[in-house]
């Protein structure tokens, strides 16, 4: 960021400028300076003035005269800007010549330059006489020279002081040193000065002047310039320091007369111009070394580079000048607020713009220096210099130094250098980061030649601007000896507060590098930290000074400081949070360790100050729109609650109490209602017994409260359809997943047109709701209510069920996620016995209603642990579920009812039978086999239903895995009957087809048979299809279940498939007669299959393979539109088997799928015994058969 300057010739003697007139327009004011000699003083005495020689005078006068030069005029443009100050606009130029460029920044415009050497040694003898007395006796001498006029003509050394000064003021105008000068103009001017003023004058005059660079100086000469400057700054601060106290105890007569001599001689002007002069000259320095330029080689012209003598070890060493600076700024400050207050109450300052003082670069008259533009840039500035970090501690000396005399920009200046101070922790911290390899983004901003506490300092100067504001004066924790305007320090305090959540963010992350290094290992962390050029230093001072910032602000603004910890906690949050109460991230938690290491905030504190957030959320970050205070606040406060202790959690009941009780009237945002439920229960977890019966009875209300709020946000996806019953039913609007997204982030766009404009809970967060209760209900209300208590729960439940029932009953897709949360929270009820009045009639009406198996196949273990506990927590349900089915199959007799309803309502019921029974445990309701087992034969009577048949095969299936081999024995030869059966249809269905492709010979037989009822059926329909679907399931499943599980089977499995005693091919010969070889159905089947696939080309499933794997099934369909999707199974099982039987005596034998189930793939033997591969196995058998009863398309 540099200025674009316009360059010029050397400056000579009788250089002309335009001098500065008004205030409108920065001009550029190179003043050529010659000071050869200077007045000698002699200690003790009054100032004196030498006389110069003549001789030397005179080779001057020839010397400068030969030089003369035309000057070219400079203008410079006026908008001069506090955010931007290095690119300031160049400017105008105007020259009566042909004008070479200028590239001068106007900051340098107090600068005087020598054209020539001067004795700096004997001027450094006469300024260090003056200090001498100042140190010696500063309140006489002070008294002396302010009082001591210098008008008097008479005296020859007066006279010729008089003289030089007025010849000094026409050179620094730009005129020859020599030219005549009339008597009158400069005894007229110097009249009524002090030495005083003469004192001030040339010390600022030295402090501004600089060799020209085109005088050649050896670095002696630079020397004793920068000591002449060094010198010069000592003595006004030692005369400022002083007139400071003279001016407390005297007249305020005086004290205008002070103030007059500082504006005369422009003291704030020029001391303001010399220190961003020098910030603007470091930086250039840093940049131009940094990017490796030769200031001598950059473009032609002039720049104040070139003009201006600025060496190199004084760029690079400036700090010695600017800490002298900063010294008599303050002591400048100091006096100024002396003086100057009686100023301050007249009525021109107040009328200023406000906004003028900090955003301009022209000096202000009338204005202190705290009020002025470039005092505010020039701290900012100067703090925002990485490269000269090593001043920074003396810049935060000189603002907590000054904070009293502030005045009416204390706010700002606060403000705006806390944010700055904030940010240089912040970037520190991440250098320290980087450099030690914990993070691999690399900060914008590296600072350099890092003083050791560096940080230290830096949080040490936040605390003592943040407590000045924020703390009552009058506390311990500052003494002022001025006194505040309580007006502007009430300013300041709510300014800081607005930026509270800020500084918090920077303290945090401190808070978190400490914590880390702390945790790591010693000398990993020792070496990681030698590579860094940042010292964190003893980690437990800066935890004792982060803990000295946040005490006393958490005891006297606990609101906003849990406020700001609202803030942070939001910006740490992870992206992914899948959980209804998002888990914490690892630095959200170290904001609880945080809050927990400040000793004032108590548990009890805590509670109390949350409530305070909760109800009157401070006004902080107003950018962040969708940002709600509240729910951080809550979310930070759940996490409190997990970490601290039981005890402190007992403790603190009666403040919790309150808290979730004013909870539960604020009307929260869902999120926070989630969290004030999911506090309640953390709670009742730690501590389920509360010692008096009046605080359990409260935790009873207050939860019946808090679980109604939460039932009504859950209902929120609901509408009622009539007016007059009470009937609920989905609104048809997307509902929004749980899992995998983040809570806030999800309903962000959904809430924006509801948050501001509305109070009613937005239906987006019922999911959320369902969720919620799903998780926490059933055992919270468990060990809230006593078992004497338990009635109290039912209203309560019959409330809730009100809301879950009509999810449960809509089974579309918009509506799965409410419908897997409703189910979850069902289930999680149904284990209690004592909810069973609340849900029991409901859960059962559900269960028959002719949709109940359109569902997503995550719900399926939840429905079967309800249908469980809904059958045998009493006697009765499963009995009346039996009793339906027998009525069901026993209305046959009626004439009039519709025959189709009539089997698919029997069907329906076998199936919820079938379902019952998979829900239970091996061998339940084995005393109900022989009526189950007439139920499923008199469905059976009823020939050519498949419907009903498929639902059978369905159950024999269920029944294989719910029943013991040896309780099954009486119903195998049914199984192996219907099974067989179904085979001899599909091969009939088969044949027939083939018989009719090939002529029209047998027309006869037609693939349409007409029952003994009338009712007719294409065998090729698709209810025909799913029968020998799950005809073929049932066969699957008995070849995957190890041979000891189903012994009957083993004696007619060679009707089915291939079989290893039958491998020889021969014919069996029987005296002399030829029979022909029986061939097992599967063989026959899959040869007619690969018959018809052959004709019908584009229905070809014959290359799709299947594959075996001992204990798993192998059909997965769960639909077939053709018997051709059947080839593969078919081709699989006669394959297998056959080539198994076909080389027994090969080394694959042992891997067959035989009878004997202790065949075991040496592999898997190691791995793990023969019970857990086939627990494993049974499992994935029972996974695969629970998906058969989903129906609808939810089930892929």
């Amino acid at each position: 960021m540099r200025g674009h300057l316009k360059r010029r010739p050397p400056l000579k003697r009788g250089c002309k400028r335009t001098p500065i007139r008004s205030h409108s327009s920065t001009q550029l004011s190179l003043k050529g300076k010659i000071m050869e000699r200077l007045q000698d003083k002699s200690p003790g005495a009054k100032p004196k003035v030498k006389k110069s020689k003549r001789k030397e005078e005179e080779r001057l006068r020839k010397a400068l005269q030969a030089e003369k030069l035309r000057p070219p005029r400079l203008f410079f443009g006026d908008s001069l800007d506090l955010e931007n100050w290095y690119s300031c606009g160049e400017g105008e130029v105007g020259a009566s010549a042909s004008p070479p460029q200028f590239n001068i920044h106007p900051l340098y415009q107090h600068v005087l330059l020598y054209l020539q050497l001067y004795d700096s040694s004997r001027t450094l003898h006469a300024l260090s006489a003056i200090a001498a007395m100042l140190r010696a006796a500063p309140s006489d001498f002070v008294d002396a020279i302010s009082t001591t006029s210098i008008n008097n003509t008479y005296t020859p050394q007066l006279s010729l002081l008089q003289n030089l000064l007025a010849r000094h003021r026409v050179s620094v105008m730009g005129k020859d040193f020599y030219c005549p000068i009339s008597q009158d103009s400069h005894s007229h001017s110097f009249r009524s000065a002090m030495f005083l003023e003469i004192i001030i004058s040339l010390c600022l005059y030295f402090l501004r002047s600089y060799y020209s660079a085109h005088v050649g100086t050896a670095a002696t000469d630079l020397a004793g310039n920068r000591a002449m400057q060094l010198t010069s700054l000592e003595v006004l601060t030692l005369l400022f320091s002083e007139l400071s106290k003279v001016t407390g105890g005297s007249a305020k007569g005086f004290a205008s007369f002070i103030s007059d001599v500082l504006s005369k001689c422009k003291v704030q002007k020029v001391v303001l111009h010399c220190l961003l002069s020098s910030i603007f000259s470091a930086q250039k320095w840093h940049e131009q070394r940094a990017a490796g330029v030769n200031v001598a080689s950059q473009e032609e012209g002039l720049s104040e580079d070139s003009v201006i003598n600025l060496s190199e070890d004084q760029m690079d060493g400036c700090s010695a000048v600017q800490s002298q600076l900063l010294r008599l700024l303050q002591s400048l400050v100091v006096l100024e607020h002396r003086v100057l207050v009686p100023a301050e109450e007249g009525g021109e300052v107040e009328h200023m713009n406000p906004q003028q003082p900090m955003t301009s670069l022209q000096y202000l008259h009338g204005q202190p220096i705290t009020a002025q533009g470039m005092f505010l840039c020039a701290v900012i500035r100067a703090l925002h210099q990485h490269h000269a970090c090593k001043m920074h501690p003396q810049w935060i000396g000189l603002i907590t130094a000054t904070l009293p005399y502030m005045g009416k920009v204390l706010r700002r200046v606060v403000a705006s250098v806390t944010l700055q101070l904030c940010r240089n922790l912040d970037n520190l911290i991440q250098q320290y980061r980087y450099e030690t390899a914990i993070t691999d983004t690399r900060p914008q901003w590296m600072a350099l030649c890092i003083p050791p506490d560096l940080i230290l300092t830096v949080l040490e100067g936040v605390t003592a601007i943040i407590h000045y504001c924020l703390l009552d004066p009058s506390s311990q924790y500052h003494q002022l000896q001025v006194s505040v305007d309580q007006k502007h320090l009430a300013e300041a305090r709510s300014g800081i507060l607005s930026i509270l959540h800020t500084i918090m963010s920077s303290v945090t992350l401190l808070w978190s590098v400490l914590y880390q290094a702390d945790s790591s290992d010693r000398p990993a962390a020792a070496s990681a930290a030698s590579t860094s050029n940042i010292n964190l230093g003893s980690t437990k001072n800066l935890r004792q000074q982060i803990l000295e910032l946040l005490g006393p602000i958490s005891m006297n603004h606990g609101a906003h400081f849990m406020a700001a910890i609202a803030y942070v906690w939001n910006e740490r949050k992870q992206v992914k949070t899948t959980a209804v109460i998002p888990t914490a991230s690892e630095e959200q938690l170290l904001l609880v360790e945080l809050v927990r290491s400040v000793s004032a905030m108590r548990t009890e504190t805590v509670m109390q100050t949350v409530k305070e957030v909760l109800k009157q959320p401070p006004a902080i970050a107003k950018e962040k729109k969708h940002l709600s205070l509240e729910v951080c606040m809550l979310q930070f406060f759940y996490a409190y609650v997990q970490r601290i202790p039981v005890s402190s959690l007992v403790d603190s009941w009666p403040s919790l109490l309150a808290l979730l009780k004013d909870s539960i009237q604020l009307g929260l945002p869902a999120p926070g209602q989630f969290l004030i439920l999911g506090v309640l229960n953390e709670f009742i977890l730690k501590n389920p017994n509360l010692e008096s019966k009046k605080d359990q009875r409260e935790l009873q209300d207050v939860t019946h409260k808090v679980v109604e709020a939460i039932g009504t946000i859950a209902g929120s996806s609901l509408e009622q359809t009539t007016w007059l019953r009470r009937n609920l039913e989905v609104k048809a609007s997307p509902q929004i997943m749980v899992d995998g997204t983040s809570l806030e982030q999800d309903v962000e766009d959904l809430m924006l047109t509801v948050m501001e404009a509305s109070s009613f809970t937005p239906s987006v967060y019922s999911v959320h709701a369902l969720t919620l209760l799903a998780e926490v209900l059933a055992h919270l209300l468990d060990m809230v209510f006593y078992s004497d208590e338990k009635e109290r729960v039912i209203p309560l439940l019959v409330n809730i069920m009100h809301y879950v029932v009509p999810y449960l009953r809509n089974h579309s897709a918009h509506n799965a996620p409410s419908y897997r949360a409703c189910i979850q929270l069902l289930s999680s009820l149904s284990g209690y016995q004592y909810t069973r009045r609340a849900w029991k009639k409901e859960a059962f009406d559900l269960f028959m209603d002719h949709t109940f198996f359109q569902m997503d196949s995550s719900c399926v273990s939840h429905w079967r642990a309800i249908i469980d506990h809904l059958m045998t927590h009493d006697k009765t349900t499963f009995r009346d579920l039996m009793t339906r089915v027998a009525v069901a199959q026993s209305s046959s007799l009626n004439l009039f009812s519709n025959r189709d309803a009539e089997l698919e309502q029997r069907a329906m019921l076998l199936k919820r039978l079938a379902f019952t029974i998979y829900s239970s445990e091996v061998d339940q309701y084995q005393k109900y086999l022989p009526d189950i087992q007439e139920r499923l034969v008199e469905s059976l009577r009823l020939p050519q239903v498949p419907i009903l048949h498929a639902q059978v095969f369905l159950f024999f299936r269920v029944l294989l895995l719910r029943m013991s081999p040896q309780h099954l024995t009486s119903l195998w030869p049914t199984m192996i009957t219907e099974l067989v059966q179904v085979f001899l249809l599909m091969e009939q269905e088969l044949t027939a087809d083939e018989d009719m492709t090939s002529g029209p010979s047998v027309a006869g037989l037609e693939t349409t048979y007409s029952g003994g009822n009338g009712f007719s059926t294409s065998y090729n329909s698709q209810r025909w299809l799913n029968l020998y679907l799950s005809a073929c399931k049932l066969l699957d499943l008995a070849l995957a279940l190890p041979s000891e599980s189903l012994p009957q089977f083993q004696m007619y499995r060679w009707a089915f498939i291939p079989e290893a005693s039958d491998d020889s091919g021969l014919e069996v010969r029987r005296q002399g007669t030829h029979q022909r070889e029986f061939k097992p159905y599967v063989v026959r089947l899959a040869k007619l299959l690969r018959k018809r696939a052959k004709k019908n080309p584009e229905e070809d499933c014959s290359l799709r393979t299947l594959s075996w794997e001992r204990g798993h099934l192998t059909l997965t369909l769960y639909m077939i539109r053709s018997m051709e999707q059947l080839l593969p199974f078919f081709n699989l099982l006669s394959q297998v088997f056959n080539s198994k039987a076909s080389s027994r005596n090969g080394p694959t034998h042992t891997t067959a799928p035989s009878h004997s189930g202790n065949s075991f793939p040496n592999k898997e033997g190691k791995l793990e015994s023969q019970k857990v591969f086939w627990s494993r196995a049974r499992q994935n058998i029972e996974e695969m058969v629970e998906k058969d009863f989903l129906e609808g398309l939810i089930k892929t």
